[in-house]
């Protein structure tokens, strides 16, 4: 007998108004991505959703890889895993200093959304 559910765990729909932010980084090549992150009315410290929204040239592959990265991780947190749990799985590199960082910019965009 297979140990996968047959049905996911319920989506968690968001209100038409919630809170959102806007945020903004750089990655190591020297784009400044922005995002906006919607957050949960009921738990507002948890964000549900992601949105890319600028910093790469409109219409490039890079930008639409992005734009879907987002929409996979909104569904991932609006299906109950937390940012932490998603940024975790995701590639590291080790730098010089003998540190970790994101490996990709998915992982970055992850990392963003576990820093409050």
């Amino acid at each position: 007998m297979s140990k996968f559910h047959k049905f996911p765990a319920p989506r968690h729909h968001l209100p038409t108004r919630r809170l959102t932010e806007n945020r903004q980084f750089t990655t190591p090549e020297g784009h400044t991505v922005h995002l906006s992150v919607g957050y949960d009315p009921e738990e507002q410290d948890r964000p549900r959703e992601v949105f890319y929204s600028g910093g790469f040239k409109s219409g490039s592959q890079l930008e639409f890889q992005v734009q879907d990265s987002c929409i996979l991780f909104s569904l991932l947190l609006q299906y109950g895993l937390r940012p932490d749990e998603i940024s975790k799985s995701l590639s590291r590199v080790e730098l010089p200093d003998g540190s970790n960082a994101c490996a990709s910019l998915i992982g970055r965009i992850a990392e963003e959304l576990v820093a409050q």
